[in-house]
């Protein structure tokens, strides 16, 4: 029977990346990870959860009334959110700033579990107060409203070389950002989970005078 997604999160969530990777690896598959240029909000915090997308724009700047009608379904998306979501948002060279607190508060009371920003985060204090973990490409204090607006939600995004589908399992922390397609997640959780259990062996055995080369030697793991 297949995991639903909260089980599936829960379970990702006790792993940790390099695992994951590896398992892809192992599995002979290709790792997806996001540039690195993205860049923690909270280094320390892990973030599971399925990709929820975004495309946003830049428009040419307009009046306050018409960029408020116009920013509308972006804010109406924050109604979707479900837990475990996490918010994949991707707004190519706009240069203002595209996630806040006070949407992260919105996102947080609907379950979002984290946001991966391909775009310029601002509201810095507000969002370390709430603890919403964010990845963020760079910052910018401008107001989106009249100069920014969401394209479309729910669609495939792509940042850097790698695309995203809705459904994506994301699981970054500080070592990186890895996208898992939802089409293979349970079969990469239940192999990440024979690696890390791999790797404990290893790790017994090192701390207790095992040489490296002997330990892949003999757990097949390094």
């Amino acid at each position: 029977m297949a995991l639903d997604r909260t089980e599936l999160c829960a379970r990702y969530r006790k792993l940790y990346l390099p695992a994951v990777a590896d398992a892809i690896y192992r599995g002979g598959g290709t790792e997806q990870v996001l540039p690195s240029t993205l860049r923690p909000l909270f280094p320390e915090t892990r973030v599971v959860g399925v990709a929820f997308t975004v495309q946003g724009t830049s428009i040419e700047q307009c009046g306050w009334d018409e960029g408020v009608e116009r920013i509308g379904s972006y804010l109406r998306v924050f109604e979707e959110l479900q837990p475990d979501d996490v918010l994949v948002s991707v707004n190519g060279d706009s240069h203002v700033g595209h996630f806040g607190e006070l949407t992260g508060n919105s996102a947080l009371v609907h379950g979002c579990t984290g946001v991966i920003l391909d775009g310029n985060l601002r509201d810095i204090e507000g969002l370390r107060e709430i603890g919403l973990p964010v990845f963020y490409r760079d910052l910018s204090p401008l107001n989106a409203i009249a100069r920014w607006e969401m394209s479309a939600s729910q669609v495939p995004v792509r940042i850097g070389d790698i695309d995203i589908h809705p459904g994506d399992i994301i699981f970054a922390e500080f070592d990186g950002i890895l996208v898992i397609p939802k089409d293979d997640a349970e079969a990469v959780l239940l192999a990440a989970e024979a690696v890390e259990r791999g790797e404990q062996l290893v790790r017994d055995d090192l701390r207790s005078g095992l040489s490296p080369a002997d330990g892949l030697a003999k757990h097949g793991y390094i």
